[in-house]
């Protein structure tokens, strides 16, 4: 792995040029289909499985149990997945029951032959072992699911790997390689637009820029992580994230640094949300900050309060080394400002027996004991030993000097490197927007015409005074009518309508009159349609109406109630009334009469005829007994 990605360069080089950004939780697939309560319970859970954790697990039991229930495995299987890492988030779940979580998610995904699950769900003995502090195992174990991963690609789902190796690599001692998979962690999240995944990255690479002492960097950093993790409403990552700028703007000093530390360092300590390290950091950092101010009562009381939540096992990572080099440092520094040298050098010799299982980043202040308690010798009179160990100071300092400056060139070059491929992706950001300007004026000149068009044949294809198809649509649609019948041997009627004595009600009352009449019947014909029923329009005071799945007995029945309904409308127009308006039909059916439309209409024609023959106001269906 090492090998691998020894060069930025080349796997910066082979990142893809953004195409959009992404707006699904990581894990989440993009599906053709809309997505069921379930699934939304889920993906609810997911987006706040980094910032509100023990909401998050509370929410993907709900959806799991719910999915479960409902028999829908793949929100189940992810709703399991987002519980076991909420889970490991979460500093007051069970280390056992996170476990169990992973195995039944990977259990879950194997049955699906869910890839992205498969691949997330196989980080358990890595988050394992970081739970634990085993760093070498968690690195161990990253490394070895890396072939998994595609680094090269804008994947949501690599950040869980360059987390896991960036804070990894930090807390063994490569910080080169932590550096540098932070960097890229960083610039995935920001590309793929994902707040939380920032803020959480931003940790352990402000972490290993203090470590290299790049400070200013650090609190650049952690400054632009503070103000993401106010806005995405994050108790715990805003409280982690302001603790660990407290300690950088403690060791950058200057007065206004200070001040805004114990600003910082007052906020973190009355805020009750859950710290990712656990709380005895907090306690740490503040207990530091009092010893730098002097402050020593203060100083005391956050360590006794350190050593009580570590007490309560409310410490996230059982770090024995660390938290008693932590510990006895603070408290050596205590001692030694108070005069009490022999407990002063007591401390800082535990602090020296801790050293060799601490890796030189993850308690960076190593060269400081020496110093601490090279000076308590010297005020003990033992200043032969005082002398070794301000050796020992100073070997330190030299061993780590290679290992600093390595890292803050490896820190520049990639800053630099992410510069560059930033300039290249704005530019391509800008002419991909310019081609999306262009494409969506075309699409909008498309759409201009396509809705211009439909107006153009709806209105060739409608009776402009009813609002009904006309002869030409009619023409168009009555075959294929005619053509599903027969396959479906569903029977069809075909009638004519004719409002009768249409001309005196024009020359007797006007145009306008009879405009009324045709818009009334025009109106009143649809509500007696049913489905795929069909009225038109065909010339004149004629209409044309062809039922579907109706035989002759129900068309007898619909076209005499809609003859009952016209007689008695009332129709008004300038000044006048016009009332008991008829119509009358002829009835042709399908198939018996016929089984084409000429054939059909010619019948229906013909008994329309007949209708008006035997004095109107009546519809004829076939023979002389159908006669309505």
């Amino acid at each position: 792995m090492k090998n691998e990605l020894s060069s930025l360069s080349p796997l910066l080089g082979s990142l893809p040029l953004p195409v959009g950004k992404a707006d699904l939780p990581a894990g989440h697939e993009q599906s053709a289909h809309k997505p069921s309560s379930h699934e939304r319970a889920w993906c609810a859970a997911w987006a706040l499985h980094l910032t509100r954790p023990a909401e998050s697990f509370a929410l993907a039991t709900v959806a799991r149990d719910e999915a479960i229930a409902a028999n829908e495995p793949h929100a189940a299987a992810w709703a399991q997945l987002c519980r076991a890492l909420a889970g490991y988030r979460w500093i007051g779940a069970d280390i056992g029951q996170m476990r169990a979580d992973f195995v039944d998610a990977a259990h879950l995904m194997d049955a699906l032959n869910d890839r992205r699950g498969k691949r997330l769900a196989s980080l358990l003995d890595a988050v394992l072992a970081m739970k634990h502090g085993h760093w070498p195992e968690a690195l161990k174990a990253y490394e070895k699911m890396s072939g998994s991963f595609d680094l090269g690609a804008m994947d949501a789902d690599n950040f869980y790997l360059l987390l896991g190796l960036a804070t990894s690599h930090v807390y063994c001692g490569n910080l080169a390689d932590g550096l540098r998979f932070g960097y890229i962690g960083l610039n995935l999240a920001q590309y793929l637009d994902l707040a939380a995944e920032e803020v959480t990255m931003c940790l352990p690479l402000g972490v290993a820029l203090m470590a290299a002492r790049d400070h200013d960097e650090s609190a650049e950093l952690f400054n632009a992580a503070d103000v993401i993790a106010a806005r995405i409403d994050s108790p715990m990552l805003l409280k982690t994230t302001r603790n660990n700028l407290g300690v950088v703007l403690r060791r950058i000093g200057g007065i206004y640094n200070i001040a805004r530390a114990q600003q910082l360092v007052a906020w973190v300590l009355a805020e009750p949300a859950a710290m990712i390290g656990g709380q005895q950091f907090a306690h740490y950092s503040a207990a530091e900050l009092y010893v730098l101010l002097g402050q020593m009562d203060d100083a005391e009381a956050q360590l006794e309060q350190a050593r009580a939540t570590l007490g309560a096992g409310r410490g996230a990572y059982p770090l024995e080394a660390l938290d008693g080099a932590k510990l006895n440092f603070i408290l050596g520094m205590i001692a030694s400002r108070r005069g009490q040298v022999a407990e002063a050098i007591a401390a800082f010799a535990e602090v020296v027996t801790l050293l060799p299982a601490l890796s030189a980043w993850r308690f960076s202040d190593r060269a400081k004991v020496f110093e601490e308690l090279a000076e308590v010798l010297a005020r003990q009179g033992r200043f032969e030993e005082a002398y070794v160990t301000q050796k020992k100071s100073a070997q330190d300092y030299l061993t780590n000097v290679e290992a600093l400056n390595r890292a803050r060139h490896v820190s520049m070059q990639v800053r630099e490197q992410m510069r560059r491929v930033q300039l290249e992706l704005d530019r391509e950001s800008r002419e991909r927007r310019h081609l999306q300007s262009s494409h969506t004026e075309l699409r909008e000149q498309m759409d201009d015409a396509t809705r211009e068009a439909r107006r153009l044949k709806d209105a060739a294809m409608h009776d402009p005074l009813t609002g009904l198809p006309n002869r030409r649509h009619l023409d168009e649609v009555l075959a294929n009518m005619l053509l599903v019948a027969g396959q479906t041997e569903t029977p069809l009627v075909i009638a004519y309508l004719d409002v009768d004595h249409f001309k005196q009600v024009n020359d007797r009352y006007g145009h306008a009159m009879g405009d009324e009449v045709l818009r009334a019947l025009g109106t009143l014909g649809p509500e007696f349609l049913r489905g795929a029923d069909l009225m038109s329009r065909i010339g004149g005071e004629e209409f044309c109406v062809v039922l579907i799945g109706c035989g002759l007995e129900a068309a007898r029945k619909r076209l005499t109630d809609l003859l009952d309904v016209f007689r008695n409308q009332q129709f008004e127009s300038d000044g006048q009334t016009l009332s008991a308006v008829t119509f009358s039909g002829g009835v042709a059916v399908y198939p018996h009469d016929g089984r084409d439309a000429e054939t059909l209409m010619k019948v229906a024609d013909r008994r329309l005829y007949d209708a008006k023959h035997a004095g109107r106001a009546n519809v004829c269906c076939v023979g002389s007994d159908g006669i309505l």
